[in-house]
Formats: structure tokens, C-alpha cells, sequence
């Protein structure tokens, strides 16, 4: 047993764990098929190499320094592995007076381990305010939602640029991203009726074209474009985005007829049904991400460079050594009492 560890503990293999480890990285990071968890193969090499080291070398019993470094290291690895393994990332647009949907995520990011937990989210947006300068420079961001904490009780919180929340776990941090939406009423022919939100592309990087492609519950390809009577955001002056009550009109362009252009209350027939336009909301866009061990990650960080400076600080002032004692080298280079 005891050479199995010592073979476990050899530098060589750090080595060999840590050329794995970038070139897996690398390879990871550059193919979506492949994804950064096969990097927990050599995350766990360099975790039985550290706690095999810790072991086996005896240096660590009388250099506290050394020890406490190796000890923060091999958590480090071990954070890592299991951020990697645990993780989640994906982001999604909820609508200002609507409900947040786990169907609408879209996942950027899921490690193999992750039990994914959207759909026990329970949130619902709130009003979006947006602060411009001059020059359409964005000043700051506050997104207000209530959603349902472990406890049951609704909570609101208002989130931004320097605020996230903590929902079920996950985190929500509002994005720059965001835009307008146009409520559809649709009544078929045969009496159905349905209300439904048309998001718009973001705004003001696409102001100039609020643009987007609608397919009725009838089937028909459709594209609206919203156009508002005024310039709502002004590059010369203090602008504000999250009002929605600036007069505006929604243009109609289905291939091979005219155009045509309804304001808000008004309807347009399309084949198989009707389309009203009830209202204009605006949606924010978020980043939900799970990192449970990332707060772990920074406290053994730590602990690895107090382990580093002691050790370092130790050798630097002068140690006196026993009389008939003596010193040996281990494996590291490291000096230690025999």
C-alpha cells in the first residue's frame, strides 16, 4: 500500500496532471462536443497525487508552512473538480408583468453532475429601468422581481449591475440585455383565443431595427416591426429605458402583399384568424449560473498562499537545529529533520 502511495506522490505525475490538465482545458474550451468536464480526469489525478504526497512525505510533518500550502492546494483541485462537475450556466428573457419560464433557459453550460432545478423557480417580473448619459453610455441598472424563497414567503428584490439574487441556488444577475415586447391578442376562425408577447430585438443596439418574425397559431410566417412616432432614446441627453407609454405603431409585412400598420388597440386579419395589439412591455434578459463551490475555491486559495508565505517566511529566518540532529532532503528539495 505504502508504494502504491509513494508512486501516487512522485513529482512526475504532477507533471504529467498538470500538461493534461491545460491541454484538456484548452481542447474543452474549443469544442462545444467535448466541454471542459473532461477536465476532471486530470483534476482528479492531481487530487490523489497531492493527498498521496501528503502522505508519504515526511517534510510535511515538521514544515507546518508546507504543509498548510499543500493542504489549501489539493482543495483547490478538489473545488475545481467539483464546480466542473456541478456547474451550470444558461440565460433567459422574462417579461416585464410575466412569469419566469425554466422551458425559455436556454443552457450555455451543464456539468455532468448537475441537477438541474429551473423548473422549481418561481419568479415573476417586475417594472426595468435602465439609466443612460449622454451618448447612450449605460449609467446603471435596476431590475426589480418577486420570486419564492425556500421558506414560501414572495419576496422582492431589486437587482443590477454591482446586485444579484439568489433563487433556489442559482444565481440571477441581470444583463445588459434587454428590449421591447408587443402583446398579441390572436382569435381564430374557430373561436380560439390567445395573448402572447412578441419580443423584440434588444434595444437601443437595435433601435434602428425592432424587426422580428411571428408565426400565428394559423401557421402564417409574419413580420412585425415596431416603430415608435418619436425617437425614444436620444444620444445628446440623460435617457432612461422601462417606459412603455410612448405612442407607437406596428408595421405588418407578410410576402407577396402590402404592408400594413396598426396602433396599439387596433386588429389586422391574417389568414386563419385575427391579430390585435394589446399593449407594449419590456423584457430583461438574465444570467443564471450555479457555482456552489466557488466560495470554497477562494477560502482554500487563500489558505494556500498563508501556507506559501509561511513557509517561505520560515526558511528566509534563521532556524536553529538541535545539537546530535540532523537534516535530510525529501523528494521536493525541501530540508527536514531527521
Amino acid at each position: 500500500m505504502m508504494m502504491l502511495l509513494k508512486k501516487l506522490a512522485s513529482l512526475r505525475l504532477t507533471l504529467v496532471g498538470m500538461i493534461l490538465l491545460a491541454v484538456l482545458a484548452v481542447v474543452g474550451s474549443r469544442s462545444a462536443d467535448i466541454g471542459t468536464d473532461i477536465t476532471v480526469v486530470p483534476l482528479g489525478i492531481l487530487v490523489a497525487n497531492l493527498l498521496a504526497a501528503l502522505l508519504t512525505n515526511r517534510s510535511f510533518r515538521t514544515q507546518t508552512g508546507l504543509l498548510v500550502f499543500h493542504v489549501g492546494l489539493l482543495l483547490v483541485f478538489a473545488c475545481i473538480g467539483l464546480t466542473v462537475l456541478l456547474r451550470y450556466d444558461g440565460h433567459v428573457e422574462v417579461l416585464q408583468g410575466g412569469a419566469f419560464d425554466a422551458g425559455q433557459v436556454e443552457t450555455v453550460e451543464q456539468g455532468w453532475w448537475h441537477d438541474n432545478r429551473l423548473d422549481k423557480i418561481e419568479l415573476y417580473q417586475g417594472d426595468v429601468l435602465v439609466n443612460y448619459l449622454p451618448g447612450l453610455n449605460r449609467q446603471d441598472t435596476a431590475s426589480t422581481f418577486e420570486y419564492r424563497a425556500a421558506s414560501g414567503e414572495l419576496r422582492r428584490i431589486t437587482v443590477g449591475d454591482t446586485r444579484a439574487a439568489s433563487v433556489n441556488g442559482y444565481r440571477l444577475a441581470a444583463t445588459f440585455n434587454k428590449g421591447f415586447a408587443v402583446l398579441l391578442q390572436w382569435t381564430g376562425t374557430d373561436g380560439k383565443e390567445m395573448l402572447g408577447a412578441l419580443h423584440m430585438p434588444s434595444f437601443p443596439e437595435f433601435d434602428w431595427k425592432q424587426v422580428s418574425t411571428w408565426t400565428t397559431p394559423a401557421g402564417q410566417q409574419v413580420e412585425l416591426e415596431l416603430v415608435f412616432d418619436q425617437s425614444v432614446s436620444d444620444d445628446r441627453a440623460h435617457w432612461t429605458f422601462g417606459r412603455t407609454d410612448m405612442p407607437y405603431s406596428v408595421n405588418i409585412a407578410i410576402a407577396g402583399e402590402p404592408q400594413r400598420s396598426i396602433r396599439n388597440g387596433d386588429s389586422a386579419e391574417l389568414a386563419g384568424g385575427v391579430v390585435r395589439v394589446e399593449g407594449l412591455r419590456v423584457w430583461m434578459a438574465y444570467q443564471i449560473e450555479f457555482l456552489p463551490f466557488l466560495p470554497w475555491m477562494f477560502v482554500a486559495a487563500v489558505l494556500a498562499i498563508i501556507g506559501l508565505a509561511l513557509h517561505f517566511a520560515t526558511r528566509v529566518l534563521p532556524v536553529s537545529t538541535p545539537a546530535g540532529s540532523s537534516v535530510e532532503e525529501d523528494d521536493y528539495g525541501h530540508v527536514a529533520r531527521a
